[in-house]
């Protein structure tokens, strides 16, 4: 059907009674468990059966690997089945370079006019962002002098690649004939690819570069040529993150690294069958949260659908607008985060970033002002109210309302507001609140040893307040977050 989305033929839900009972002790919370296609060696079948994070197209976050009869297989057989379907992954991604490379050999470029389209994107980039940024865009340049002419060698693997691929996909399994052709095929086209493959992965703002790149009548040719290698930057990143999505670093830019790095961090081990991943905090009403949802979605709301339809009761209308328009927008955002706190945590795990910096009693300067502005909108919303329903609703809203704006004035004159500040390896935790790196927009130091988090205008910011005795060493501790996790403090 057009414009329907295609079943992986790879991976499926569809476990046996044997496959769900081999991996159940070793699951990670709320993910739902896959296994893949039937994987043959050494006239056995295998199964990899586990769990993804979002995309069913990239390598399991933590898995097992079973026999026909769904027993867990010995290390060398689990290394062996994993090395191969990982390559089935990545040559999965890897065809997609063919188009970009085929037009290659068509282009002509100029180098003269190549530095060019390079210099007018670094002036465009330095009048927004700066000369560093400029500088940043000027790298692409010897990136681009040093690349070596491998199209047509790529290609000459990527052609043969492909159509095992759609063999694969047609019969469903990765048999053995299949892996004898796509290994040898895959190992050649990394070796050529992966030096190439680094420097690309190494220039980090291609975006940018790819947004500032004009298309002038002079230097046509050139300007299709720097997208051309930018669109290839990206498909190549696809390559990487396969696994990359689990740990950000291309280890020595080396894929044969990531896939060692992957077996061994990421399988289930017998001996530690349940990973210490759990909703926490914050997220701990999650699983009560998730049953109510289902239940609005799929029982209440479409019941009283049906009985608004019998009754023409106004009532029945503004309770399901109350359901659909605040409780289910709060939940679906809440939904997510919480799957991210999820992966966050198994991340830390197989990153070895588990340990605590250093912790402080800080002062949450965030927390009061939430409960007073969730005191005035719901207060707000019974003033709605008033006009569409009996008394004692709106007087329900306002009497939350007044509560949690009373509230939201306690904790600002007395120590409720006072929380613990963890700074871990991989992240920051102020109560039951975790800031990963990468929701991090900004941080910044203002007045009386306050540290400002900024996460992005759809999340607002959080200001913790230190104690004067703490600040020397909570910069200490946040200077070295940062340069673990690629970020700097600005004030």
């Amino acid at each position: 059907m057009v414009g329907k989305a295609m079943k992986p033929v790879h991976v499926t839900k569809k476990l046996t009674k044997a496959q769900k009972k081999a991996y159940k002790p070793h699951a990670l919370p709320e993910f739902s468990i896959h296994r893949t296609f039937p994987i043959e060696w050494n006239n056995k079948e295998y199964y990899i059966v586990g769990q993804f994070t979002v995309n069913e197209q990239d390598q399991f976050m933590h898995w097992v690997v079973l026999d026909g009869e769904g027993r867990v297989v010995s290390k060398e057989e689990a290394k062996q089945i994993h090395q191969v379907y990982t390559y089935w992954l990545w040559t999965k991604k890897a065809i997609r370079l063919i188009p970009a490379l085929e037009e290659r050999l068509s282009m002509q470029p100029e180098e003269i006019k190549i530095k060019e389209v390079i210099n007018r994107a670094a002036a465009k980039m330095e009048k927004d962002y700066g000369l560093h940024s400029a500088h940043k865009i000027m790298e692409f340049l010897s990136i681009l002098q040093s690349k070596p002419e491998i199209e047509e060698q790529l290609l000459d693997y990527l052609h043969p690649l492909k159509k095992i691929i759609e063999d694969i996909e047609s019969e469903k399994r990765l048999s053995e004939q299949h892996i004898e052709r796509i290994t040898p095929l895959w190992e050649s086209f990394q070796t050529i690819y992966q030096s190439w493959m680094k420097s690309l992965d190494n220039f980090e703002v291609h975006v940018f570069l790819r947004n500032r790149v004009n298309d002038s009548k002079e230097c046509e040719e050139e300007s299709r040529f720097v997208l051309n290698v930018l669109k290839e930057k990206s498909l190549m990143y696809s390559i990487i993150s396969v696994i990359g999505h689990l740990d950000e670093s291309f280890l020595e830019g080396d894929l044969h690294q990531h896939i060692i790095w992957h077996f061994e961090r990421t399988m289930a081990q017998p001996e530690d069958p349940k990973p210490d991943v759990s909703f926490k905090g914050k997220y701990k009403p999650y699983p009560v949260l998730k049953w109510i949802y289902s239940a609005l979605v799929y029982a209440f709301i479409p019941l009283e659908a049906l009985l608004f339809l019998f009754t023409w009761n106004i009532g029945i209308l503004i309770t399901m607008g109350m359901q659909l328009f605040i409780f289910v927008p709060i939940i679906r955002p809440y939904r997510m985060w919480a799957r991210l706190h999820l992966i966050f945590q198994w991340k830390e795990i197989i990153a070895d970033k588990s340990m605590v910096l250093d912790s402080f009693e800080a002062k949450n300067l965030s927390v009061a002002p939430s409960y007073r502005v969730a005191g005035i909108f719901m207060a707000g919303f019974g003033a709605v109210m008033y006009f569409f329903t009996v008394l004692a609703v709106p007087l329900t809203f306002f009497g939350i309302g007044a509560l949690l704006y009373g509230y939201g004035q306690l904790v600002s004159k007395t120590s409720l507001a006072w929380t613990t500040v963890e700074f871990h390896k991989a992240w920051i935790k102020i109560g039951p609140n975790e800031f990963w790196g990468m929701q991090i927009r900004e941080l910044v130091w203002e007045e009386e040893n306050t540290l400002k988090i900024d996460q992005g205008k759809d999340k607002g910011a959080f200001s913790i307040q230190f104690k004067p005795e703490d600040k020397q060493a909570a910069e200490q501790a946040l200077t070295e977050w940062c340069q673990i996790n690629g970020r700097s403090v600005a004030g």
